[in-house]
This record gives structure tokens, C-alpha cells and sequence, in this order.
């Protein structure tokens, strides 16, 4: 085993504590210097020094320092390191030479270190972050490898290189317009476009464009542009099912002639798009180790199942298992919400939608393209938007987690919890005991919620929705920012509270592995007149709610036989034509 020290350098705050770190470190009151001020004023802990009894992690006020026993890494395998008691990086995933490849892991743990260094706007260290090596000692390092023609050819400028960045949001604070945004790409820019049906936002600026929009315009702009690899970092983000599916198909293509690799967390489109994947592993801010290519089913596989046979190394201590979804009978459902049809008039948009019934226990998904009301209808029953015609259930408490999520107080988690202690609608022993653990907050309690990323702050905004008691929980697009596994953790954790509580929840979001896991139906929202109206119907039980979806999107679903997830069947292959012609787009193990 070897111990790995890491410090969080953006949580320390060394003039505002004891130093408890170094004064309760057992090896710094024997007369030893493990854990010293460093050039920067916080501290810098000896990993050869230290004996890994943990003392340090309990002691810091900020919880900003990780003490790590991991499998023996080979030192010689280090591509890049951030700073003594910073963040490394192993090995590098192979681009293809056409095809596309996929990297599949959990946030923080390398896959953006690693595009940017395959692209060549990162030199990697090598481990030796005080004297970057150049690119001479990495051609040294890979001689012999694939790697080291690939980086000969960055090292010449022989290598053309396309990337799409991971927070795309970022590109709003430009001032130009859509069209501008791809006037470098002439004719290809503008065809791409088209293909994405961005043609009418052309002239808009990038700032008045949605983050579905700039996704696609992202997108449109790497593809568009003439490389020899192109490096796409979740390209699924705020994209909803219909156009994650028509980016998927596109970048196939590409893949046809070109080389692709691809980041991406939604596992039904990393299966569909990808021929080989490669899985990192390690500690969110600590370390990552890439592993070796391998088809990408059985890399998925083995994510879910966390145990990789290779290395001899176990990374999830609970495999991910999937379930089908036979239909509950009509006796043991306990209805909770009946809510008539509803309508909503805008000047350029109708919603409707039927009347229905949730029952207690039941979590029910809300699927369709954006922008066919789903929001509106959640709006509606949140009672933050009122019908134009009926009448939203009234009589149930409600507690609602809006789609877009901004942190206006400076205020921690923490404080949050002292503040709603006293308060009859907030459940703080469950929040406590339940919902900190199970989605992972422990080490964001005390850091202010404006300084949260996208993914934190999601996670904790549907944890203090949940803390509250009600009969109908709403959740606008839960899974957005989250890595797979913190995918899979929220639709574990909103389903067992959900059965526990014997309430009911409504789940507004995309990701087909994410509502496989969390819901036991649909409701279905399809657009109509040509996108001026948009109706919603249901709920459905999960199969029928599904077919009646992939009919839209012109997809089929099967699943896996070892896992049970889903999985996207190829246009046109055997089992795609077989179910197509059975009207079952969506199979169920269990039907």
C-alpha cells in the first residue's frame, strides 16, 4: 500500500485556525517535522513521515486535508502532479485512430487533466511539478508507446486538435452572437448550425442563449472545425433526451474517419456512442489512475460492479444493480394526489395535460423534450405558476427543487442547518442522519454556498428538499452536474425516502439510467404544432411510459443480461428491427 497526503488548498485557511493540524500530529510532538509551513503559509504534510492514524483530518476546522492508503501506485507512472500535497494524475487513456473512445469516472478525478494534456495545452510534469520537464523528458517517458507518437506530433504542431470545454455555461459571458461564435468555420460552422436547429438563434448573443443552446453551439463548433482529434467533455450536459440522441448519431459519424474521445456520464449515451472506454478511478481531488482500453460494455460493467480483475483493485464497496419494473397492482397502489386536467396559456406556447393519480411510495419520472412544458406542469402543482384553466391540487403539502439553482447566501450548509433547526417543516435528524451521508456533503458542510460548484450545490439542494416532510416532493432535473455515480447515489437516496416516507415525488429529468433506477412510472410529454403547444399525459407504469417516449425519439432500449441496465440498441441491427416490429422499444427483463 502506498499513503498518499493530499491538501485542499481552496478550503485552508491557515490564518484562521490553530494550526491543529501540526499541533495535535503525533510524529510533530516526537521532534519530527511532518507537517511544516510551506512557502505559501499553509501546510505541507511529509508523506514519507507520515503513519496515517488520521488525527490531522479530524483536527482541521475545514475539513481540507486527506490522508489516503491506496493501492502501490508506481511512481513512474505519475503523468502529472499539482504541487507537493496536490492532485495526480496516472497514466493517459489511448485516442484512437478512428473511432471514438470514451473515459468514464468520477468528478475530480482527472478526465479534463487528462483531454488537456492529450491536447497539448497542458505540458504534464511528470510528477516533478517544480521543474516541468518539457517536452523532450515526456518523449522520453513514452518512448516505445502509442503516447509518444501522439505527443511528437503535438510537440511539432503536427497534431490538430478540436475541444469542447465542460462548463459551457462559460461561453455566456461572451458578447458576441451565435453566428459570430462560428464564423471561423465558414461554411462547416454554419452547416452545423443548421443541424442542430440553431439557425434562427443565429444572430442572438451568446449571453440570451440557454445552456441547451450553447451546448449545441459548442458542440457545433468543435465538429465543425478541421482536426485530427477531437476532445469532447460532457457533451450531454442541459441537453435533453432527443437532442443527446442527435448528438450522439453525429459524433458517430465523426468517429467514422476521425478520432473522438469523448467524457460523458450518461451511461446510455457513453454505450451508444463509444467502440472502447477507459475507466479512472481514485479520490475526487486526490488521484486518478486510468486504466487500461477495453470494450465499452464490459468497461461500464465493471464501473457498476466496482472491482476491476486486472489491477486487483476495488473501487465501489456496493456493486450498482438495476431493477425492472413489473407494474404495482391496482390493490397495492394508495393513491395520495388526484389532480385534474390543467392548461397554460403563454403568447407563444399551450401546455396541457391530463388529470391523473399518484400513489403513496411511488417515484414518477417526467420525461419528454425541453421546452413541451415539463417545468410549467411542475410549476403548476409547486403552485408557483398558476393555471390558466383547472386547478392544481390543493390540500398537499409540497416541497419543490427548482431546474436552475443559484446560491444567494453566503451562509454554509452548516449555518443552514442551525438556522432551520427550530423549524416544524424541517426534518433535521433525517437530513442529518440520512441525507448528509448518502449524498456525500460531509466535506462541503462548512463551505460558504455561493463557493459550491454546479454538482455540490445540486446535491444539496435536494437534500434540504427532502428534509422537508410533505406528501408530494417535486424535483426538477435532479441528476444535472452530477457525475454517474452521484447519479446513481441521488436515485437510490430520492426512492428509499420516498417508500420510507410513503409520499410521493415527481422527477423532471433526462437521464435514461437515472429514471431506470429512481422511478416506478412516467409521465410522458411530447411537443405538438410544430412547438407552439405541448401536451402531458400519464402517469404511466415504466414500460408503457417508456415505449410511448422511445416511439417519439425513434429509439429502442434492451437490457444488459449480467446488470439489467439499459442499453441502446443500434439502428438497424437485429434485435433493433425484432422489437420495432413488436411495438416494444423499451424491453423489460421482467415482462
Amino acid at each position: 500500500m502506498a499513503r498518499i497526503a493530499i491538501l485542499l488548498e481552496d478550503r485552508c485557511h491557515p490564518t484562521e485556525c490553530q494550526w491543529e493540524c501540526a499541533s495535535y500530529c503525533p510524529v510533530n510532538r516526537m521532534g519530527q517535522e511532518c507537517i511544516v509551513k510551506g512557502p505559501s503559509g499553509q501546510p505541507i504534510i511529509s508523506e514519507t513521515l507520515c503513519i496515517g492514524c488520521g488525527i490531522c483530518i479530524h483536527k482541521c476546522p475545514f475539513d481540507a486535508i486527506k490522508i489516503l492508503n491506496t493501492p502501490q501506485a508506481d511512481e513512474a507512472e505519475i503523468v502529472h502532479r499539482y504541487g507537493y500535497n496536490g492532485f495526480r494524475l496516472y497514466r493517459l487513456p489511448l485516442p484512437p485512430t478512428t473511432g471514438i473512445t470514451g473515459l468514464l469516472g468520477r468528478n475530480g478525478i482527472g478526465k479534463s487533466t487528462a483531454l488537456r494534456v492529450l491536447a497539448g495545452t497542458e505540458v504534464p510534469n511528470l510528477g516533478d511539478w517544480e521543474h516541468p520537464a518539457g517536452w523532450s523528458a515526456v518523449l522520453r517517458r513514452f518512448k516505445g508507446t502509442q503516447l509518444a507518437t501522439h505527443f511528437a506530433r503535438v510537440q511539432k504542431g503536427e497534431l490538430r486538435t478540436a475541444m469542447k470545454p465542460q462548463y459551457v455555461d462559460k461561453l455566456a459571458e461572451g458578447s458576441e452572437t451565435a453566428a459570430g461564435f462560428l464564423e471561423a468555420q465558414g461554411a462547416a460552422g454554419r452547416q452545423a448550425l443548421a443541424e442542430f436547429g440553431l439557425e434562427s438563434k443565429a444572430g442572438q448573443k451568446l449571453s440570451e442563449l440557454s445552456g441547451g443552446e450553447l451546448q449545441l453551439l459548442a458542440i457545433a463548433r468543435t465538429i465543425s472545425t478541421d482536426a485530427d482529434l477531437y476532445l469532447l467533455d460532457e457533451p450531454s450536459s442541459y441537453l435533453d433526451i432527443v437532442h443527446r440522441l442527435q448528438v450522439a448519431r453525429r459524433l458517430r459519424r465523426l468517429g467514422e474517419s476521425k478520432s473522438v474521445l469523448v467524457v460523458e456520464h450518461d451511461l446510455a449515451m457513453l454505450d451508444y456512442l463509444s467502440d472502447t472506454a477507459h475507466l479512472l478511478y481514485g479520490e475526487e481531488a486526490a488521484f486518478g489512475v486510468v486504466t487500461h482500453p477495453m470494450p465499452t460494455r464490459g468497461a461500464i460493467n465493471t464501473y457498476l460492479g466496482g472491482y476491476l480483475r486486472d489491477e486487483n483493485v476495488r473501487f465501489r464497496e456496493v456493486p450498482v444493480r438495476f431493477i425492472s419494473h413489473p407494474p404495482k397492482l391496482p390493490t397495492q397502489r394508495r393513491v395520495a394526489v388526484r389532480y385534474g386536467p390543467l392548461e397554460k396559456r403563454f403568447p407563444a406556447f399551450r401546455l396541457t395535460t391530463s388529470g391523473g393519480e399518484l400513489a403513496r411510495g411511488e417515484t414518477i419520472g417526467i420525461v419528454g423534450p425541453n421546452a413541451t412544458g415539463k417545468t410549467t406542469f411542475v410549476r403548476m402543482l409547486a403552485g408557483a405558476e398558476t393555471p390558466t384553466t383547472g386547478t392544481a391540487p390543493k390540500g398537499v403539502t409540497v416541497s419543490y427543487k427548482p431546474q436552475y439553482l443559484k446560491a444567494t447566501q453566503s451562509a454554509s450548509l452548516r449555518e443552514r442547518m442551525v438556522t432551520l433547526a427550530g423549524d416544524p417543516a424541517f426534518d433535521l435528524g433525517l437530513f442529518e442522519r440520512e441525507l448528509v451521508p448518502s449524498l456525500h456533503l460531509d466535506g462541503i458542510l462548512d463551505v460558504a454556498l455561493t463557493d459550491l460548484s454546479g454538482g455540490e450545490l445540486q446535491r444539496a439542494a435536494v437534500a434540504l428538499a427532502l428534509a422537508r416532510p410533505a406528501a408530494l416532493y417535486l424535483l426538477d432535473e435532479p441528476s444535472a452536474y452530477l457525475d454517474a455515480d452521484e447519479r446513481m447515489a441521488m436515485a437510490r437516496v430520492i426512492r428509499r425516502q420516498v417508500e420510507r416516507q410513503a409520499c410521493t415525488a415527481l422527477v423532471v429529468d433526462h437521464d435514461v439510467y437515472f429514471l431506470d433506477l429512481a422511478c416506478d412510472g412516467l409521465l410522458v410529454f411530447r411537443s405538438e404544432e410544430d412547438g407552439a403547444a405541448g401536451n402531458g399525459e400519464g402517469p404511466f407504469a415504466m414500460r408503457e411510459g417508456m415505449n410511448r417516449l422511445l416511439t417519439q425519439i425513434q429509439i429502442t432500449f434492451r437490457r444488459d443480461p449480467d446488470t439489467l441496465r439499459p442499453r441502446i440498441n443500434r439502428e438497424g441491427s437485429a434485435l433493433d428491427r425484432e422489437q420495432r416490429e413488436r411495438g416494444e422499444y423499451y424491453y423489460d427483463a421482467a415482462a
